[in-house]
């Protein structure tokens, strides 16, 4: 019994060791993650999913439009003020078109269960465009278009 020890000792030694998962490589399944790290309607969860080009255009339901990622950052910060959270789910609707190597455009409709501060629910549907582009090996999202569609009479 002693001689099959060592032999199991290299035997495990020899074993691959398991490694850490490898980020996807598409855009879509970075969707959710982006969508999700809205929930807690605090731009610093979402912020390493954008490219802080002070250029670039981010269109949110409310105001207008917003330039560069500081702007929409503190402007989506004065847009959630009554709002607790949000959990949010893509519809099964998402598309993700790749341009060459370092592009790509999605779309999808997304529901938000969102909880007021004042503890009262409602519901919000949307939609949703957004533009990556791969930089240093990771997409970013250069520009964004949120919205929601008009009440109804």
């Amino acid at each position: 019994m002693n001689r099959l020890l060592p032999i199991a000792w290299v035997l495990l030694l020899a074993w691959p060791a398991r490694s850490a998962p490898v980020p996807s490589d598409d855009p879509r399944d970075l969707m959710p993650k982006v969508m999700h790290a809205w929930d807690d309607l605090d731009p610093a969860k979402a912020a390493p999913y954008y490219a802080k080009d002070p250029d670039l255009v981010f269109y949110d339901d409310s105001p207008l439009k917003y330039t560069g990622w500081e702007a929409y950052a503190q402007g989506v910060r004065k847009e959630f003020a009554g709002y607790k959270s949000f959990a949010t789910t893509l519809e099964n609707d998402v598309s993700v078109h790749r341009v060459g190597d370092n592009f790509a455009w999605g779309t999808a409709t997304w529901r938000a269960d969102a909880v007021k501060r004042d503890g009262s629910t409602e519901v919000v549907y949307g939609r949703w465009t957004v533009l990556f582009e791969k930089r240093g090996g990771k997409w970013l999202i250069i520009h964004e278009h949120v919205s929601v569609p008009a009440p109804e009479d």
